[in-house]
């Protein structure tokens, strides 16, 4: 008996062996002729999606590249850095300001990034390996990795909220529908997690669109977008009765808030808006045609993300002239309009735009440190699926419920990614003068140059703990008021990027 028991598990245990070796045949990425991946040890480093962007496949034209920019700027969470810096006291030109230093400075990393990007036809894994080893650059993907389904989710929740504007546009009573279904901890209603669902299943199709294919997309947002953008600026105008009620509002700072804390709060705010692209844009360039005007192309960022914040600003502030409540989220203003289709249509363009927004800005980031991490297993598609289930499972509406969460959120990620970018810059133009990498060692440990210590660069990983180290006691804070941290630690961290970008220098 135990004989036969021993053979029937040896002979299961060889099917199950079959079935896996079937699953893991169709799951493995083979390589493909010629490329980096069939060479032998590369193949354990990379995979089609990571070897360098071949010129035939650099579609995207300059245009393309500066027109990213008008359409990033159209989403509800640009609107929003603005907004709740009005929502939290400052007048309506300090928050302008603010925010116009803030895309100035991020501008700066963000050039690099687009030029070293379109000069090697290399995504973000593949050059964090010339500064951390191939495989310290392990850190600079979880990093940047980990922003990017926080934000996959924000963004997913945001654009929920408009699919609300467009379901209470049509059934105006489901704005009672199934309340009280979810306790207050929830801090999401029935309704709101019904329209993020949808949101979240509308934007599944767009995640299997090749880069090459984006740039399309991109094009019909830039078309419609600033015009939606100038109605809105118009009906907020027009409805305040101009100018002067809104530059009439007073900076009223509350609790222990100042007006320099607040200021510089926003501008890290409106730095850590964009600082994901001061990182990711190499993973956009690596398509771009020239390499010159693909980082000049960048210079619309500046002033096509102000002058959406300034929208942002405006909608907040006239909000509280037109209802009597300042509202910060553009989308609970449109959700007050009186006009249903104007109330749908308004919720439409700003759902298509978030889609947008998640796709370029977040799962294809995330696909990209994904397929760094496991090029064997994960290639760019795979990648934006995990992001988009990730980015449902940290439920985001968390972050979203008030404005001092929204900007604590967003300042407290810079912790991070503020030295992470001020390394990777100064590596390339201060430590290597702007030469250059070895495109084939960045593939191939037995190289040994970027192999390091044990596949590590131990002076990178000491330089990026210097960044941090010193913002954590503000970070901490942030998160828990009631810790007791000096009030220099506190000030020092409202200017986190800035602060850990130049002081990695050092």
């Amino acid at each position: 008996m135990i004989f036969v028991l021993a053979v029937y598990f040896e002979l299961l245990a060889f099917e199950i062996m079959g079935y896996w070796k079937t699953i893991r045949d169709h799951i493995v990425l083979r390589p493909e002729p010629g490329s980096f991946t069939a060479e032998g040890e590369s193949a354990r480093w990379s995979n089609k999606d990571l070897d360098p962007v071949l010129q035939e496949n650099k579609k995207w034209e300059w245009y393309h590249v500066g027109g990213f920019w008008i359409a990033e700027g159209f989403n509800i969470s640009q609107l929003e850095t603005a907004s709740s810096a009005v929502a939290l006291g400052l007048n309506l030109g300090l928050a302008i300001v603010a925010c116009l230093v803030g895309n100035l400075l991020v501008t700066i990393p963000t050039c690099s990034s687009a030029y070293i990007g379109s000069k090697f036809g290399l995504n973000f894994p593949v050059l964090s390996r010339a500064s951390f080893g191939l495989r310290g650059a392990y850190v600079a993907m979880v990093i940047r990795g980990v922003v990017c389904v926080i934000w996959m989710g924000v963004q997913s929740s945001v654009g929920g909220n408009a699919v609300r504007c467009m379901i209470e546009a049509i059934w105006p009573s489901f704005k009672h529908w199934h309340q009280g279904a979810l306790p207050e901890s929830a801090a999401i209603s029935a309704a709101d997690l019904l329209c993020f669902s949808i949101f979240w299943i509308a934007q599944l199709p767009f995640l299997f669109l090749t880069i090459n294919a984006l740039r399309w997309m991109f094009i019909i947002k830039i078309v419609i977008m600033p015009f939606f953008g100038v109605a809105l600026f118009t009906w907020a105008l027009t409805a305040a009765h101009g100018w002067g009620p809104l530059f009439d509002m007073p900076t009223q700072i509350s609790g222990s808030w100042t007006v320099g804390y607040a200021f510089c709060s926003t501008i890290t705010a409106a730095i850590s808006s964009n600082a994901t692209f001061a990182i990711n844009m190499s993973d956009i360039t690596r398509f771009a045609h020239d390499r010159h005007r693909s980082w000049l192309a960048q210079l619309m960022l500046p002033v096509c993300i102000t002058l959406t914040e300034l929208l942002g600003a405006v909608m907040a502030a006239s909000s509280q002239v037109i209802y009597g409540e300042l509202q910060w989220n553009p989308l609970k203003v449109i959700l007050m309009w009186d006009d249903r289709a104007a109330k749908f249509f308004g919720g439409l363009l700003f759902a298509f735009a978030n889609i947008m927004t998640n796709v370029a800005g977040n799962s294809v980031p995330f696909g990209n440190d994904l397929m760094g991490l496991f090029p064997k297993w994960i290639n760019i598609r795979r990648g934006q699926i995990v992001c988009a289930v990730l980015g449902f499972a940290i439920c985001p509406w968390l972050i979203q419920a008030k404005a001092d969460r929204f900007l604590a959120f967003l300042n407290g990620y810079t912790v991070f990614l503020g030295p992470l970018i001020g390394l990777l810059v100064s590596d390339y133009w201060l430590v290597r003068r702007g030469k250059g990498y070895n495109i084939r060692s960045l593939y191939q440990p037995s190289s040994k140059l970027y192999w390091y210590t044990a596949g590590v660069n131990p002076r990178a990983i000491v330089a990026l703990l210097v960044g941090i180290t010193p913002l954590l006691p503000g970070l901490a804070h942030s998160i828990n008021n009631g810790l007791a941290v000096g009030r220099g630690a506190i000030e020092f961290y409202t200017m986190s990027w800035l602060d850990g970008s130049i002081g990695i220098w050092s």
